[in-house]
């Protein structure tokens, strides 16, 4: 995987320059607020990971209850999809068309660890909504799928997804399909100490809390972090 990292703010607009995405045609993107993660989805992780595909098991128990609380999609990626923005540990991995709002994820946390935003190639295969549990299963491999605006989340998020079958499996790294001169994914390491900086660059364009997360929780994440920042510039 070819990795950068960022010595400036400067050089990361150089990047979002170079590597942008049109309606989700053109390049992908996620920030990681851990340079250390890795790029597989929730359900995929040690924590998390039930093998023999019994992730799906998880998610539909999770659906017979969530029905109490809203209407769901009548598909089973975007009832995924949905789950995922409200946490659930899915097998789907989190992609935006907006490089900020990558960069929000890759700094919002994590404020001793250096954070890495990725660009991705979009992969050749996607899948459609009406994809069926036995289809999903049967993928063995990594897919793209670009969902429907089915929640505020997803769509200031600007959402799409590489859906990972079984959840632990990851994308293959291998030569841009575009040029000899690259890997179909990029990383650029975001060093801690300018985590802050960059985050009050977001924000300055309206890339927050209460845009990323459009509810109350968000909202009030929001100004916690602007009470933060009175606070410290008030003991300086």
């Amino acid at each position: 995987m070819d990795t950068s990292t960022l010595k400036n703010l400067e050089q990361l607009h150089l990047f979002f320059r170079t590597y942008r995405s049109h309606n989700g045609v053109g390049s992908w993107f996620r920030g990681q607020a851990n340079v250390e993660w890795n790029l597989i989805p929730k359900a995929g992780r040690d924590e998390y990971f039930l093998p023999n595909h019994r992730d799906l098991g998880r998610f539909y128990d999770w659906e017979k209850q969530a029905i109490a609380y809203q209407a769901l999609p009548k598909n089973l990626v975007q009832s995924l999809a949905l789950a995922q923005h409200h946490g659930l540990a899915t097998r789907l991995l989190d992609w935006t068309q907006n490089p900020l709002v990558a960069a929000y994820f890759a700094v919002s946390t994590e404020s001793n660890c250096d954070g890495a935003i990725y660009i991705l190639e979009p992969l050749e295969t996607f899948i459609k909504d009406d994809i069926t549990r036995e289809q999903l299963i049967e993928l063995n491999g990594v897919a793209c799928y670009f969902p429907r605006a089915i929640s505020p989340r997803l769509l200031n998020q600007q959402g799409m997804f590489t859906v990972h079958s079984p959840a632990n499996s990851e994308i293959e790294i291998t030569k841009s399909r575009l040029t000899s001169e690259r890997t179909n994914i990029i990383k650029i390491i975001i060093p801690r100490t300018l985590k802050k900086e960059l985050e009050e660059m977001i924000s300055d364009y309206g890339i927050n809390s209460s845009m990323i997360f459009p509810d109350l929780d968000g909202l009030s994440q929001h100004k916690n972090r602007q009470t933060e920042s009175m606070v410290t510039r008030r003991k300086t």
